[in-house]
């Protein structure tokens, strides 16, 4: 029996799979065909979010900064603070149980703070984070945006495996060299 993931991921890599070259294709066993690389060749995935836009108040002093492409399998959510504090939230594909601050049912988001989960995120951070992951979990179940950003979207334990922690920390966003 198929799940709703199945399905979105087999839609989402056809639709990816006009402007994807066959050579930057793999195919795991079971799996849709997905895109593999170090960045996608989408927008930033703004539908995930809507309504919200850069330099919305998010509540208990954050703001939404920028959303990047996505970049060593996920797209980067920077949250800015009142105080000038910076979050990176990472969108990344889910699969099983969820890792992270939330989950929806086809994305975790993981505050990348370089502490790999040893230390207690902030109440009311996480308390944001929490509130962004139910307006995306809205959005996914109806996609309205462009789907190829999703598809080279990768689980947090495959991007670590294949980038390493401190490279997926380094320069949030920005393509490595």
């Amino acid at each position: 029996m198929e799940t709703r993931r199945t399905v979105l991921k087999t839609l989402m890599a056809a639709s990816a799979a006009v402007s994807v070259p066959v050579t930057a294709v793999i195919v795991g066993e079971g799996d849709a065909a997905r895109p593999h690389g170090r960045a996608g060749s989408a927008p930033p995935p703004w539908w995930l979010l809507d309504p919200l836009k850069p330099g919305f108040k998010l509540g208990l002093g954050w703001f939404l900064g920028e959303l990047t492409p996505v970049v060593d399998g996920a797209a980067i959510l920077t949250l800015v603070h009142d105080d000038g504090r910076l979050a990176h939230v990472h969108l990344c594909a889910r699969e099983g149980s969820g890792v992270g601050v939330a989950s929806t049912a086809l994305f975790d988001l993981v505050l990348m703070d370089g502490h790999a989960g040893s230390d207690a995120t902030d109440e009311d951070l996480g308390r944001v984070v929490l509130g962004l992951s139910e307006v995306i979990a809205k959005n996914e179940v109806d996609p309205a945006g462009d789907l190829r950003a999703v598809v080279w979207m990768q689980q947090h334990d495959e991007r670590v495996a294949e980038y390493g922690a401190e490279a997926l920390l380094a320069n949030p966003g920005q393509e490595k060299a």
